[in-house]
């Protein structure tokens, strides 16, 4: 089995599957949410978290308008909402009446938070940087909103009560395998 060399990243799946998150903004006049996979934390002190979202998306500009997001973390039994959340655009579609989407605004940045998230940054836009053909949001994250059973004491994702959702690209969506979570810790 041999392996082809190929000048760059050509614009594949090939370093995926990824963790989906959905990010939700709301500028007082419009709210949205968006599917994506490219996102981080960058820094525990001050807490930053990163999405990375291209110009050409509805969110974006409702970014910079809101000054402010939030990062919902579903589990993969939300596989289809998220996945149809990816397939229209909030310029056309309110989502959250669409989809019959049960949801707060949050305390700190005003981002709606998604009651179904067993996980929610919520951010305040602090920076923005233009990374080739998207820009990197970063958001410091002001509130956190946890399901109580979600996770483990040592803070790890609690795979017997959820699954996470992964991303493979093309509409293709996986879950971690459980029977094989294994600690190094002695």
């Amino acid at each position: 089995m041999g392996k082809t060399a190929i000048n760059g990243l050509p614009k594949t799946y090939y370093y995926y599957p990824l963790l989906v998150a959905v990010v939700g903004i709301n500028t007082g006049k419009k709210k949205n949410l968006i599917p994506v996979v490219w996102h981080t934390a960058l820094s525990f002190i001050p807490p930053l978290y990163a999405v990375s979202i291209s110009p050409k998306r509805f969110s974006f500009k409702l970014i910079l308008e809101a000054q402010a997001f939030s990062i919902n973390f579903l589990s993969y039994e939300y596989m289809d909402l998220v996945d149809k959340l990816g397939s229209v655009s909030g310029r056309d579609v309110d989502k959250f009446s669409e989809f019959n989407l049960k949801y707060f605004i949050g305390e700190c940045c005003e981002a709606p938070v998604l009651e179904d998230a067993y996980l929610t940054l919520e951010c305040k836009l602090v920076d923005h940087l233009k990374t080739g053909d998207h820009t990197l949001f970063i958001g410091e994250v002001m509130k956190t909103y946890i399901e109580e059973d979600a996770f483990l004491k040592d803070s790890t994702l609690n795979t017997d009560r959820l699954d996470a959702l992964l991303y493979l690209g093309n509409h293709i969506y996986i879950t971690t395998d459980k029977t094989r979570r294994k600690s190094k810790k002695s």
